[in-house]
């Protein structure tokens, strides 16, 4: 007998074993099928890292200060060690037996051949990681050598500032100048660099400053010949800037060798008409309608007037133009803009992904309304994003909205659903290979988290808050919660403030943020055409800004709206770094509360553990919602008797 019950349990622990290795399959399958593809993710994770230590290994080792290097090592090693741990635990997970341990080491109930399988899973996973840790550890240094190397930069370690003719290529519209000494500036890409007699090519990306009637050359797409100081750049993304400086009797620093591209002067007098209309609008308008709708604000656009027209016959000359001085108070635009960081929406004015939905998501509606094939939706879409990033001003967030976009029109091209988190994961990789830089972007950084955290969180936090609020709210409020989540210790590592009053900012602006960005969008599309009709949807628009401005002044001008954190930490030699771990230390403990506290919660709310399904229960607002009812059934019923 006891032999038979033995027996009889081997075989119902074989079974067990079976059964859950099959739902951990569907599982598995149900998770790559869906939108939360995860298993890119640990690449991506290592290829920014990786990319993160080379550079500051390579600084450390330009600069001399190897002090710090072992340092870094070191938590980049711990961090390496992790993801691939995780990495491997998640691929043994569909050939592992049952969790119970013997007394010899060896889990009770599962196969010799499983442990032999999962190794084998193993190792494709960890060699992955380590070929893209490699690649970009070599795409990271081979960036930091090349520039370390140029003429540029040479010239600059050697002589500090030194006045120079360059030859560059502009790759931003012009913007109100950060510096004192300038009134506008754009970035650009180094393509020959002239000190005396001497010649040299050069491809270093640097910050242009002008002034007077020179800003009138500096459009988006031209080629320029520069008369100025090289000096390496105090603050900002790009290393080196130059300052345009006029020498002797020239009329002009900056001379056009080529004049931009027409599609380039075609979105050029499409700004600048929508600028024009904005102009007619109140304050705020000119100020946050700009900034919603092309990421940059009213009183930061350089408004030129009297110039002469660019053409390919005669590009040598110089450009003449005046800039005429803004009409928006700095006064109130530097309080907007103080307002807008301290409630936590000053991302709304910089374009994101949320303009790219709404726009593929008109696409897809008139495409559905003339029954038009998928692949050719697919095209129109990925037409309407390309033609979208070239309306906007250029940024961070532009980019990874934009690849991570055509990736989406891709899937959809081959028949395929679309996949945020492997989208999200190739274009981390693909841009940070393409361009190492990015991976110390606080934008890029700050867009894809916002993105991670929304597919991650967004779902669980929403289904919690829907058995306690109403949809509408809901939904918002787990997507900004979602988003804050992961965005949180890289907005402390830049600024070691917590900013309370995001989320109720978030949540009372979000209703009007859709329309205000198809208006202002719109506005743009026809005031080339028709100001009148620009106007007009410009206006909708400011609407929609005046109630963001209205929220952003009464949510900031809380005492608490924004708290200092980690001010004792902050500030060492690590900057901000030791503040950003500990709140992300301090949401990693809340959520394990949190998770562990209703499993505690379901385990004593179910009886029967064992038995399929999972209990059904309302919700309070349901249970509420149905005491109204039927207190109202009961006093109409009373009443007619």
């Amino acid at each position: 007998m006891s032999v038979w019950r033995t027996s009889r349990q081997g075989n119902r622990e074989r079974w067990d074993w079976r059964e859950r290795r099959d739902l951990r399959i569907r599982e598995q399958a149900s998770r790559e099928q869906g939108s939360c593809d995860r298993r890119m993710l640990p690449v991506a994770l290592m290829v920014w890292m990786a990319s993160l230590a080379a550079h500051q290994t390579f600084m450390l080792l330009m600069t001399g200060e190897s002090d710090r290097l072992a340092l870094i090592v070191a938590v980049a090693a711990m961090v390496g060690i992790g993801v691939m741990t995780v990495a491997s635990r998640a691929g043994r997970r569909d050939h592992d037996g049952p969790v119970r341990r013997r007394t010899d080491g060896v889990r009770a109930g599962a196969r010799p051949e499983a442990f032999a399988t999962g190794l084998h899973d193993v190792a494709p996973t960890i060699t992955v990681l380590v070929i893209a840790m490699l690649l970009s550890a070599i795409a990271a240094l081979s960036a930091d050598l090349t520039q370390w190397h140029d003429p540029a930069s040479r010239l600059v370690r050697e002589s500090g500032e030194s006045f120079v003719v360059a030859t560059l290529r502009v790759s931003t519209p012009a913007t109100v100048s950060d510096l004192r000494d300038a009134d506008c500036q754009t970035d650009a890409a180094l393509r020959s660099l002239a000190t005396g007699t001497v010649i040299r090519p050069s491809v270093m990306p640097v910050r242009l400053f002008a002034s007077g009637r020179d800003c009138a050359a500096l459009a988006d797409g031209a080629a320029l010949r520069v008369r100025g100081t090289l000096q390496e750049a105090r603050f900002g993304k790009r290393p080196l800037w130059i300052v345009a400086e006029r020498v002797g009797s020239d009329r002009s620093a900056v001379d056009v060798i080529r004049a931009p591209t027409v599609i380039a002067r075609t979105i050029a007098h499409m700004r600048q008409s929508f600028f024009d209309v904005t102009e007619r609008l109140s304050d705020q308008g000119r100020v946050l309608v700009p900034g919603l709708t092309l990421g940059v604000l009213g009183q930061d656009h350089v408004n030129v007037v009297g110039g002469v027209a660019l053409s390919t016959e005669d590009t040598t000359r110089p450009v003449s133009g005046a800039i005429r001085p803004s009409t928006v108070d700095d006064t109130y635009a530097g309080m907007v803009e103080d307002q807008f960081r301290r409630s936590g929406i000053m991302h709304l004015m910089a374009v994101s992904g949320g303009h790219f939905l709404l726009v593929a998501d008109l696409v897809r509606r008139l495409c559905a309304r003339l029954l038009l094939p998928r692949r050719f939706v697919a095209g129109c879409v990925a037409a309407a994003y390309l033609m979208l990033a070239a309306t906007m001003y250029p940024s961070d967030s532009v980019l990874r909205a934009l690849v991570m976009g055509l990736f989406g029109a891709a899937a959809m091209f081959v028949g395929r659903r679309g996949q945020s988190m492997s989208a999200l994961s190739w274009t981390v990789i693909g841009v940070v290979l393409a361009d190492p830089a990015m991976a110390r972007s606080y934008g890029f950084a700050l867009s894809c988290a916002a993105v991670l955290g929304i597919v991650l969180f967004s779902g669980p936090i929403g289904e919690r808050l829907g058995a306690l609020l109403p949809r509408f709210v809901a939904e918002p409020l787990a997507m900004t919660v979602a988003a804050q989540s992961l965005t949180l210790p890289i907005q402390i590592l830049m600024e070691p403030e917590l900013p309370l009053a995001s989320v109720p900012a978030n949540l009372l602006v979000s209703p009007f943020v859709g329309f205000a960005t198809i208006a202002g969008l719109a506005s743009l599309l026809v005031s080339w055409a028709s100001p009148q009709c620009g106007f007009a949807l410009a206006w909708i628009a400011s609407c929609g800004t005046q109630v963001m401005e209205r929220v952003a002044a009464w949510l900031a001008s809380g005492r608490y709206a924004v708290i200092p954190w980690g001010d004792a930490l902050a500030g060492g030699p690590s900057g901000n770094l030791p503040a950003a771990l500990l709140m992300l230390a301090v949401e990693a403990s809340f959520a394990a509360m949190f998770i562990h506290g209703v499993r505690r919660l379901r385990r004593l709310r179910d009886p029967d553990p064992g038995l399929p399904g999972e209990p059904f229960r309302p919700s309070p607002r349901t249970r509420i919602a149905l005491w109204f009812a039927h207190t109202t059934t009961f006093l109409e019923k009373g009443w007619k008797q």
